[in-house]
């Protein structure tokens, strides 16, 4: 079994380019990182690094040893941080999510003393991924699959955003269908708003090919609030623009914010007492968020 500070200073040789700054990272003399590596090499029976004018190379052992030293060396410092959090009670988690949900949900949940140590930011399509790669739970708007348990933490309407100026902000709602008859932006493939539009859409053989497509919420607000077209997110409005509830035959679409984690975790009950304290925290402090918003209420109301 390959020892764990020979891996860690495996990783920290790759991370860094020489032994060296390897050394200088995980606070080790330059001799000790050196007889970690070679120790390494001598239980993997092959050279893991090549010297190069511009630093340490992996060969190809070196290659295919990587992830998995990446992975146990992850592993090894949970270990310690979970053995930490039992002897003190004090259990704290590991969360995946995307950049949005994890500045306007998870950020203030772990601010008012929510038991999270940690957020991985990742894209909607890739959060559930990092499931296999460190987090204990994740957190985003795109369906859970059904091998993990999951819970649905809250309903958000999917609003339409733009300039109080433009001649869809007459309404008190806006239709997809008028909204898909000239550009709009919305985030791209893996949202929420996006899935939800697009089913839509093909549903009705209605054209795409008006929309537009941007990273994160505040940047196609802002192309919205500069005339690029309205908008469709399911975040609190910014630059000025108004909200509308979007609707499709006369009823709001929306879609779920979820919580999904491995069935088997070894902390799963803790896991789903940490997804009520999320729940209940998102009910409030979410709805809070639109505290200014008509639109956040009309198509909200009455969901489970």
């Amino acid at each position: 079994m390959y020892g764990e500070r020979e891996l860690e200073a495996f990783v920290a040789v790759i991370d860094s380019g020489s032994v060296s700054l390897a050394a200088e990272r995980l606070i080790r003399t330059q001799p000790s990182v050196s007889r970690q590596i070679a120790s390494l090499e001598r239980q993997v029976g092959a050279p893991l690094f090549r010297r190069m004018p511009h630093g340490m190379v992996t060969t190809y052992a070196g290659e295919r040893l990587e992830p998995m030293a990446r992975d146990l060396v992850r592993r090894g410092r949970r270990a310690r941080e979970v053995m930490t959090g039992i002897v003190q009670e004090e259990r704290s988690f590991v969360a995946a999510a995307p950049e949005m949900t994890s500045v306007l949900v998870l950020a203030p949940f772990i601010a008012g003393g929510g038991p999270i140590s940690d957020v991985v930011v990742a894209t909607p399509a890739a959060t559930y991924d990092r499931l296999r790669t460190g987090a204990d739970l994740a957190v985003t708007t795109s369906p859970p699959d059904s091998r993990l348990s999951s819970v649905r933490i809250l309903t958000l309407p999917l609003l339409c955003q733009l300039p109080a100026s433009h001649p869809l902000a007459s309404t008190d709602r806006v239709e997809l269908a008028d909204l898909l008859a000239g550009p709009f932006l919305t985030s791209g493939t893996g949202s929420a708003a996006w899935a939800q539009i697009q089913q839509a859409a093909e549903s009705e053989a209605w054209s795409m090919e008006m929309a537009s497509f941007g990273a994160d919420a505040p940047i196609i607000q802002a192309r919205a609030a500069a005339g690029h077209g309205p908008c469709v997110v399911v975040e609190p409005p910014r630059f000025g623009l108004v909200s509308r509830p979007l609707h499709h035959r006369g009823e709001p679409m929306q879609c779920a914010l979820y919580a999904g984690w491995e069935r088997t975790h070894y902390a799963r009950d803790d896991i789903r007492g940490v997804v009520g304290q999320l729940t209940r925290f998102a009910s409030t402090h979410v709805a809070g968020l639109y505290a200014d918003d008509a639109a956040w209420q009309r198509p909200n109301s009455g969901a489970h």
